[in-house]
């Protein structure tokens, strides 16, 4: 039934309907994790910093939303094809976003923007996903504001440890050699 990827679409009701952009960076990271070579540099990835990017400005991080905005646009110049294949119209998100570094920059305050679509399937697939109501959208502002703050962290700060531990063993000591 649908031709774009699930996680996707719930990145666009999320991006469009409650501008959840904490709730888009989960749900794209989750399927770049999974669904994808997990390229440092992938269009997923450049969607996701802009999701953060617009998360950090309408939360008063400036410098945040300027540094992640500034590497989505990197991505987004050298995917422009891959966006294009998502539906959207690369040339004016292009555009768009880098109108909204240069916002950021200037300490204009925030304000929701979307994303331009180019395919009418994209938008019909999107439209067809949000009437399922597949997805439950949160609408307290203050809620979304500093979603961060309450959700739960523990597997992430558990794959974090695991992942230190798993360095660490990897590094050679520095234990100083036996004296002869």
């Amino acid at each position: 039934m649908y031709s774009f990827p699930l996680p996707y679409l719930s990145f666009l009701v999320y991006f469009h309907e409650n501008h959840d952009y904490f709730e888009c960076h989960e749900v794209l990271e989750e399927y770049w994790k999974e669904k994808t070579d997990q390229s440092r540099d992938s269009v997923w990835v450049g969607l996701i910093q802009a999701a953060v990017s617009l998360y950090h400005h309408r939360r008063g991080n400036l410098s945040g939303a300027q540094k992640l905005a500034g590497k989505a646009l990197k991505i987004f110049k050298k995917r422009k094809d891959e966006l294009t294949a998502l539906g959207i119209d690369s040339e004016t998100f292009i555009n768009q976003f880098t109108h909204r570094l240069q916002e950021i920059k200037a300490g204009t305050s925030f304000t929701d923007m979307t994303i331009p679509f180019a395919d009418q399937k994209v938008v019909q697939q999107y439209r067809h996903f949000l009437e399922s109501g597949a997805l439950s959208l949160e609408s307290d502002p203050n809620y979304l504001y500093n979603k961060h703050l309450v959700r739960d962290r523990s597997q992430v700060l558990a794959a974090r440890e695991q992942s230190l531990r798993e360095r660490r063993k990897l590094l050679p000591t520095m234990d100083p050699p036996a004296n002869p």
